[in-house]
């Protein structure tokens, strides 16, 4: 059993996503979640959203860590949506996203970035959002909002 286990994680970590769920469905224990910067905004049984502001000269850039068992890997960026009574969506600043796999947590870390607006900050902030959905290529991350 520990073997399969063992092939599974080198599965995972040369981008299986079949492998990564099969070896990396622990959850994560809440010690390790207060490691991650930036308020969480949203989680799923896997991992979950953790979010930054910078405003750099007059911009301001919301910072967003994803950790989750699913690689990111997409040269077109990705669509940010907050689902609720209204719809929120943002696109990614830069175009090429690749996650980064942590032993540590056991499943991938994706920093990407987005410009945002003062309306749409405060959309965030006010928590006017149930889910948030994350989409890239033909795939979708459904995440729940937190409290």
């Amino acid at each position: 059993m520990k073997l399969f286990k063992t092939v599974d994680k080198v599965l995972a970590r040369m981008g299986s996503s079949k492998a990564t769920e099969r070896a990396y469905n622990e959850p994560l224990s809440a010690e390790k979640i207060k490691q991650i910067p930036g308020e969480q905004l949203a989680s799923s049984e896997a991992g979950g959203i953790w979010a930054g502001i910078q405003e750099l000269n007059g911009y301001v850039f919301m910072e967003l860590i994803i950790l989750e068992t699913a690689k990111i890997k997409t040269f077109k960026g990705v669509t940010l949506r907050f689902l609720g009574d209204t719809e929120l969506s943002l696109t990614s600043d830069s175009k090429e996203i690749n996650s980064e796999f942590s032993d540590e947590f056991n499943r991938w870390i994706t920093q990407v970035s987005f410009e945002i607006s003062k309306k749409d900050l405060n959309f965030i902030k006010k928590k006017k959002y149930s889910q948030i959905q994350l989409d890239y290529k033909k795939k979708s991350l459904l995440f729940e909002q937190t409290n």
